[in-house]
Protein backbone atom coordinates (compact mmCIF):
# COMPACT_ATOMS: atom_id res chain seq x y z
CA UNK A 1 0.00 0.00 0.00
CA UNK A 2 1.58 3.25 -0.96
CA UNK A 3 1.72 6.45 1.19
CA UNK A 4 -1.40 8.19 -0.71
CA UNK A 5 -4.55 7.99 1.26
CA UNK A 6 -7.75 8.78 -0.26
CA UNK A 7 -10.35 11.18 -0.69
CA UNK A 8 -13.44 10.91 1.57
CA UNK A 9 -14.76 11.33 -2.58
CA UNK A 10 -12.82 8.61 -3.58
CA UNK A 11 -13.98 6.49 -0.97
CA UNK A 12 -18.08 7.39 -1.98
CA UNK A 13 -16.92 6.20 -5.74
CA UNK A 14 -15.64 3.14 -4.34
CA UNK A 15 -18.99 2.33 -2.35
CA UNK A 16 -20.96 3.08 -4.98
CA UNK A 17 -18.90 0.35 -6.84
CA UNK A 18 -19.97 -2.10 -4.63
CA UNK A 19 -23.17 -1.23 -4.39
CA UNK A 20 -23.74 -1.22 -8.30
CA UNK A 21 -22.09 -5.28 -7.92
CA UNK A 22 -24.81 -6.07 -5.74
CA UNK A 23 -22.59 -5.97 -2.26
CA UNK A 24 -23.43 -5.44 0.87
CA UNK A 25 -22.71 -3.07 3.10
CA UNK A 26 -20.76 -5.52 5.21
CA UNK A 27 -18.67 -6.57 2.29
CA UNK A 28 -17.84 -3.67 0.55
CA UNK A 29 -15.91 -1.41 3.64
CA UNK A 30 -13.97 -5.10 4.29
CA UNK A 31 -13.13 -5.59 0.69
CA UNK A 32 -12.24 -1.45 0.25
CA UNK A 33 -10.01 -1.41 3.80
CA UNK A 34 -8.41 -4.65 2.53
CA UNK A 35 -6.98 -2.77 -0.09
CA UNK A 36 -6.76 0.73 1.38
CA UNK A 37 -6.16 -0.12 4.39
CA UNK A 38 -7.46 -1.21 8.36
CA UNK A 39 -10.05 1.41 9.55
CA UNK A 40 -10.15 3.36 6.02
CA UNK A 41 -14.66 3.03 6.12
CA UNK A 42 -16.26 2.07 8.92
CA UNK A 43 -19.29 -0.35 8.44
CA UNK A 44 -21.88 2.38 9.63
CA UNK A 45 -20.56 4.69 7.15
CA UNK A 46 -21.49 1.91 4.09
CA UNK A 47 -24.56 1.63 5.55
CA UNK A 48 -25.31 5.40 4.99
CA UNK A 49 -24.17 5.68 1.75
CA UNK A 50 -26.27 2.27 0.75
CA UNK A 51 -29.04 3.16 2.01
CA UNK A 52 -29.21 6.47 -0.01
CA UNK A 53 -28.05 4.65 -3.16
CA UNK A 54 -31.04 2.36 -2.57
CA UNK A 55 -33.36 5.79 -2.23
CA UNK A 56 -32.70 6.60 -5.79
CA UNK A 57 -29.62 9.34 -4.17
CA UNK A 58 -26.26 9.31 -6.06
CA UNK A 59 -24.89 12.59 -4.96
CA UNK A 60 -21.45 12.06 -3.51
CA UNK A 61 -21.06 15.48 -1.72
CA UNK A 62 -21.78 15.48 1.94
CA UNK A 63 -25.77 16.67 2.46
CA UNK A 64 -25.19 20.57 3.81
CA UNK A 65 -25.10 20.47 7.72
CA UNK A 66 -26.61 23.57 9.48
CA UNK A 67 -24.33 24.87 12.27
CA UNK A 68 -21.27 22.70 10.85
CA UNK A 69 -18.12 23.58 12.83
CA UNK A 70 -15.43 25.31 11.04
CA UNK A 71 -13.00 24.67 13.95
CA UNK A 72 -12.94 21.16 16.18
CA UNK A 73 -13.76 21.31 20.19
CA UNK A 74 -11.05 19.25 21.87
CA UNK A 75 -13.88 18.78 24.98
CA UNK A 76 -15.84 17.34 22.09
CA UNK A 77 -12.88 15.09 20.34
CA UNK A 78 -12.53 13.49 23.76
CA UNK A 79 -15.41 12.85 24.56
CA UNK A 80 -16.16 10.99 21.44
CA UNK A 81 -12.77 8.97 22.31
CA UNK A 82 -14.07 8.01 25.61
CA UNK A 83 -17.49 7.06 24.36
CA UNK A 84 -16.01 4.64 21.28
CA UNK A 85 -11.86 4.61 21.83
CA UNK A 86 -11.51 2.35 18.48
CA UNK A 87 -13.04 5.28 16.32
CA UNK A 88 -10.95 5.82 13.35
CA UNK A 89 -10.23 9.69 12.30
CA UNK A 90 -12.96 9.09 9.58
CA UNK A 91 -15.60 7.78 12.21
CA UNK A 92 -14.55 10.66 14.57
CA UNK A 93 -14.94 13.46 11.58
CA UNK A 94 -18.18 11.79 10.70
CA UNK A 95 -19.40 12.04 14.43
CA UNK A 96 -17.78 15.99 14.73
CA UNK A 97 -18.88 17.27 11.61
CA UNK A 98 -15.37 18.44 9.83
CA UNK A 99 -12.65 16.80 7.73
CA UNK A 100 -11.24 13.80 9.09
CA UNK A 101 -7.78 15.36 8.00
CA UNK A 102 -8.45 17.96 11.27
CA UNK A 103 -9.14 14.83 13.53
CA UNK A 104 -5.93 13.58 12.80
CA UNK A 105 -4.02 16.75 13.33
CA UNK A 106 -5.24 17.30 16.40
CA UNK A 107 -4.98 13.96 17.86
CA UNK A 108 -1.41 14.17 16.46
CA UNK A 109 -1.09 17.93 18.80
CA UNK A 110 -2.63 15.51 22.10
CA UNK A 111 0.23 12.84 21.55
CA UNK A 112 -2.50 10.51 20.62
CA UNK A 113 -1.54 6.97 18.71
CA UNK A 114 -3.52 4.32 17.31
CA UNK A 115 -2.63 1.65 19.02
CA UNK A 116 -3.57 -2.58 18.96
CA UNK A 117 -5.21 -2.87 22.16
CA UNK A 118 -4.49 -5.87 24.29
CA UNK A 119 -6.48 -8.97 23.28
CA UNK A 120 -7.96 -10.42 26.48
CA UNK A 121 -9.19 -14.05 26.42
CA UNK A 122 -12.83 -13.12 26.74
CA UNK A 123 -15.19 -10.28 28.01
CA UNK A 124 -15.85 -10.90 31.65
CA UNK A 125 -19.47 -9.97 33.01
CA UNK A 126 -19.33 -8.53 36.77
CA UNK A 127 -20.39 -11.72 37.75
CA UNK A 128 -17.42 -13.36 35.77
CA UNK A 129 -15.21 -11.01 37.97
CA UNK A 130 -16.24 -11.70 40.91
CA UNK A 131 -16.06 -15.59 40.70
CA UNK A 132 -12.02 -15.40 39.37
CA UNK A 133 -11.92 -13.03 42.72
CA UNK A 134 -13.50 -15.49 44.84
CA UNK A 135 -11.11 -18.17 44.04
CA UNK A 136 -8.11 -16.67 43.53
CA UNK A 137 -8.43 -15.57 46.76
CA UNK A 138 -10.18 -19.10 48.11
CA UNK A 139 -6.35 -20.78 46.23
CA UNK A 140 -4.03 -18.26 48.20
CA UNK A 141 -5.44 -19.57 51.60
CA UNK A 142 -3.25 -22.58 50.46
CA UNK A 143 0.25 -22.83 52.12
CA UNK A 144 1.91 -22.20 49.00
CA UNK A 145 4.91 -23.71 50.22
CA UNK A 146 7.10 -26.29 48.02
CA UNK A 147 5.45 -29.17 50.09
CA UNK A 148 1.94 -27.70 48.26
CA UNK A 149 3.54 -27.46 44.80
CA UNK A 150 4.92 -30.80 44.27
CA UNK A 151 1.58 -32.18 44.84
CA UNK A 152 0.14 -30.49 41.80
CA UNK A 153 -0.35 -32.36 38.52
CA UNK A 154 -1.72 -29.47 35.72
CA UNK A 155 -2.81 -30.73 32.54
CA UNK A 156 -4.48 -28.95 29.56
CA UNK A 157 -4.64 -29.65 25.75
CA UNK A 158 -3.20 -27.60 22.97
CA UNK A 159 -3.42 -28.05 18.83
CA UNK A 160 -0.45 -28.53 17.12
CA UNK A 161 -0.11 -27.62 13.36
CA UNK A 162 1.52 -29.42 11.11
CA UNK A 163 2.65 -26.78 8.92
CA UNK A 164 3.89 -23.85 11.47
CA UNK A 165 4.28 -20.17 10.11
CA UNK A 166 7.29 -17.96 12.06
CA UNK A 167 5.89 -14.55 11.04
CA UNK A 168 8.78 -12.84 13.09
CA UNK A 169 10.16 -9.41 12.26
CA UNK A 170 12.59 -9.53 9.33
CA UNK A 171 15.88 -7.82 8.98
CA UNK A 172 15.64 -5.88 5.38
CA UNK A 173 17.49 -2.62 3.62
CA UNK A 174 16.39 0.41 4.51
CA UNK A 175 13.46 1.23 2.10
CA UNK A 176 12.71 -2.36 1.31
CA UNK A 177 9.41 -4.72 2.32
CA UNK A 178 9.69 -7.64 3.68
CA UNK A 179 8.51 -10.53 1.84
CA UNK A 180 5.09 -11.62 2.32
CA UNK A 181 4.23 -14.64 4.38
CA UNK A 182 1.24 -16.81 4.66
CA UNK A 183 -1.41 -16.56 7.52
CA UNK A 184 -1.78 -19.41 9.95
CA UNK A 185 -4.47 -21.82 8.15
CA UNK A 186 -6.71 -22.00 11.31
CA UNK A 187 -8.53 -24.86 9.15
CA UNK A 188 -4.93 -26.94 8.45
CA UNK A 189 -4.05 -30.12 9.51
CA UNK A 190 -3.51 -30.52 13.02
CA UNK A 191 -3.21 -32.79 15.97
CA UNK A 192 -4.16 -32.25 19.35
CA UNK A 193 -2.09 -32.95 22.18
CA UNK A 194 -2.95 -33.00 26.07
CA UNK A 195 -0.21 -33.24 28.19
CA UNK A 196 -0.08 -33.45 32.19
CA UNK A 197 2.80 -32.34 33.99
CA UNK A 198 4.31 -31.18 37.30
CA UNK A 199 7.12 -29.63 39.27
CA UNK A 200 9.95 -32.20 37.44
CA UNK A 201 8.42 -32.20 34.46
CA UNK A 202 5.97 -34.44 32.33
CA UNK A 203 4.28 -36.96 33.59
CA UNK A 204 2.19 -38.09 30.72
CA UNK A 205 1.50 -36.74 27.42
CA UNK A 206 -0.48 -38.11 24.46
CA UNK A 207 -1.85 -37.31 20.72
CA UNK A 208 -5.24 -37.24 19.62
CA UNK A 209 -4.88 -38.61 15.91
CA UNK A 210 -7.03 -36.71 12.49
CA UNK A 211 -7.95 -33.73 14.09
CA UNK A 212 -10.33 -34.90 16.61
CA UNK A 213 -10.72 -33.04 19.85
CA UNK A 214 -11.23 -34.11 23.47
CA UNK A 215 -14.42 -35.40 24.93
CA UNK A 216 -15.57 -36.61 28.66
CA UNK A 217 -15.29 -40.17 27.50
CA UNK A 218 -11.88 -39.49 26.21
CA UNK A 219 -10.73 -37.29 28.94
CA UNK A 220 -11.86 -40.11 31.72
CA UNK A 221 -9.84 -42.65 29.33
CA UNK A 222 -7.02 -40.53 29.54
CA UNK A 223 -7.53 -39.92 33.26
CA UNK A 224 -6.90 -43.71 33.76
CA UNK A 225 -3.31 -43.27 32.45
CA UNK A 226 -2.43 -40.15 34.09
CA UNK A 227 -3.09 -42.33 37.13
CA UNK A 228 -1.50 -45.55 36.29
CA UNK A 229 1.69 -43.17 35.55
CA UNK A 230 0.81 -41.28 39.11
CA UNK A 231 1.02 -44.07 40.68
CA UNK A 232 3.77 -45.63 39.50
CA UNK A 233 6.10 -42.09 39.84
CA UNK A 234 4.66 -41.17 43.28
CA UNK A 235 3.63 -43.55 45.11
CA UNK A 236 3.53 -42.31 48.39
CA UNK A 237 1.90 -39.29 46.89
CA UNK A 238 -1.15 -40.86 46.18
CA UNK A 239 -0.89 -43.21 48.73
CA UNK A 240 -1.46 -40.29 51.62
CA UNK A 241 -4.38 -38.77 49.39
CA UNK A 242 -1.94 -35.66 48.49
CA UNK A 243 -2.06 -34.99 45.00
CA UNK A 244 -3.77 -32.24 43.06
CA UNK A 245 -4.85 -32.09 39.80
CA UNK A 246 -5.40 -28.73 37.85
CA UNK A 247 -6.79 -28.59 35.09
CA UNK A 248 -9.45 -25.79 33.30
CA UNK A 249 -13.07 -25.43 33.03
CA UNK A 250 -13.42 -26.58 29.51
CA UNK A 251 -16.77 -28.89 29.16
CA UNK A 252 -14.66 -32.44 29.03
CA UNK A 253 -12.98 -31.39 32.57
CA UNK A 254 -16.29 -30.74 34.20
CA UNK A 255 -18.63 -33.23 32.55
CA UNK A 256 -20.36 -35.08 35.45
CA UNK A 257 -19.17 -38.27 33.58
CA UNK A 258 -14.93 -36.69 34.62
CA UNK A 259 -16.51 -35.93 37.98
CA UNK A 260 -17.47 -39.40 38.53
CA UNK A 261 -13.91 -40.62 37.53
CA UNK A 262 -11.86 -38.36 39.78
CA UNK A 263 -14.10 -39.76 42.90
CA UNK A 264 -12.70 -43.27 41.58
CA UNK A 265 -9.49 -41.91 41.78
CA UNK A 266 -8.21 -42.78 45.01
CA UNK A 267 -6.05 -40.27 47.06
CA UNK A 268 -6.85 -37.70 44.46
CA UNK A 269 -8.44 -34.05 44.54
CA UNK A 270 -9.11 -31.61 41.57
CA UNK A 271 -7.81 -28.32 42.67
CA UNK A 272 -10.68 -25.12 42.04
CA UNK A 273 -9.65 -23.32 38.93
CA UNK A 274 -11.29 -19.99 38.05
CA UNK A 275 -13.51 -19.69 35.53
CA UNK A 276 -12.16 -18.29 32.19
CA UNK A 277 -8.89 -17.66 33.49
CA UNK A 278 -5.76 -18.98 30.79
CA UNK A 279 -3.80 -16.21 32.48
CA UNK A 280 -3.41 -18.39 35.36
CA UNK A 281 -3.07 -22.06 34.23
CA UNK A 282 0.42 -22.84 34.06
CA UNK A 283 -0.14 -24.79 30.36
CA UNK A 284 -1.05 -21.68 29.08
CA UNK A 285 1.18 -19.03 29.95
CA UNK A 286 4.27 -21.29 30.70
CA UNK A 287 4.44 -24.91 28.79
CA UNK A 288 2.24 -23.77 26.10
CA UNK A 289 3.25 -20.31 25.24
CA UNK A 290 7.04 -21.65 25.18
CA UNK A 291 5.86 -24.52 22.96
CA UNK A 292 4.78 -22.13 20.51
CA UNK A 293 7.70 -20.53 19.97
CA UNK A 294 9.47 -24.01 20.23
CA UNK A 295 7.38 -24.88 17.19
CA UNK A 296 7.57 -21.63 14.86
CA UNK A 297 8.76 -22.53 11.42
CA UNK A 298 8.59 -26.17 11.54
CA UNK A 299 6.90 -28.77 9.29
CA UNK A 300 5.95 -32.13 9.75
CA UNK A 301 5.06 -34.56 7.45
CA UNK A 302 3.38 -37.35 9.94
CA UNK A 303 2.09 -38.08 13.63
CA UNK A 304 4.89 -39.53 14.31
CA UNK A 305 7.36 -36.27 13.56
CA UNK A 306 4.94 -34.01 15.74
CA UNK A 307 4.97 -36.88 18.86
CA UNK A 308 9.14 -36.43 18.53
CA UNK A 309 9.11 -32.68 17.76
CA UNK A 310 6.67 -32.70 21.18
CA UNK A 311 9.34 -35.15 23.30
CA UNK A 312 12.16 -33.09 22.04
CA UNK A 313 10.91 -30.19 23.70
CA UNK A 314 9.29 -31.25 26.73
CA UNK A 315 13.29 -32.64 27.41
CA UNK A 316 14.59 -29.52 26.58
CA UNK A 317 13.16 -27.75 29.61
CA UNK A 318 14.87 -28.30 32.61
CA UNK A 319 13.31 -29.55 36.21
CA UNK A 320 13.62 -26.35 37.41
CA UNK A 321 12.18 -24.56 34.38
CA UNK A 322 9.11 -27.11 35.37
CA UNK A 323 9.45 -25.89 39.05
CA UNK A 324 8.97 -22.51 38.59
CA UNK A 325 6.63 -22.97 36.35
CA UNK A 326 4.13 -24.41 38.61
CA UNK A 327 4.78 -21.92 41.27
CA UNK A 328 4.00 -18.61 39.21
CA UNK A 329 -0.19 -19.03 39.97
CA UNK A 330 0.39 -17.96 43.59
CA UNK A 331 1.49 -14.39 41.67
CA UNK A 332 -1.21 -14.48 38.77
CA UNK A 333 -3.89 -15.53 41.87
CA UNK A 334 -2.87 -12.37 43.75
CA UNK A 335 -3.33 -10.22 40.42
CA UNK A 336 -6.46 -11.18 39.81
CA UNK A 337 -7.68 -10.24 43.37
CA UNK A 338 -6.17 -6.91 43.13
CA UNK A 339 -7.47 -6.39 40.17
CA UNK A 340 -10.81 -7.13 40.62
CA UNK A 341 -11.04 -9.78 38.63
CA UNK A 342 -9.90 -8.51 35.39
CA UNK A 343 -7.38 -9.92 32.82
CA UNK A 344 -3.91 -7.78 34.13
CA UNK A 345 -0.86 -6.77 32.17
CA UNK A 346 1.55 -9.39 31.68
Amino acid sequence: MSDYEITSFELRVLLRHYWRKNSDAKAAPKAICDVEGEGMVASRTAQKWFKRFNEGDFDLEDTPRSGRPAILDEGDLQAALDAEPSSSTRELAAELGVDHKTVWNHLRQLDFVHEKPRQDPHELTEAQAAKRVEICRQLLNNPLDNRFWKRIVTSDEKWVYLVNHDRSKRWVQKGQTPPSVSKQNQFGRKIMICVWWNFEGILHFELVPNGHAINAELYCEQLDRVYDALVEKYPSLVRRKRALFQHDNATPHTARETSNKFEELDGVEVLPHPPYSPDVAPSDYGLFRSMQHFMKGRRFESFDEVEEACEEFFDSKSKEWYFDQIRKPADRWQKVVDNDGLYFEE
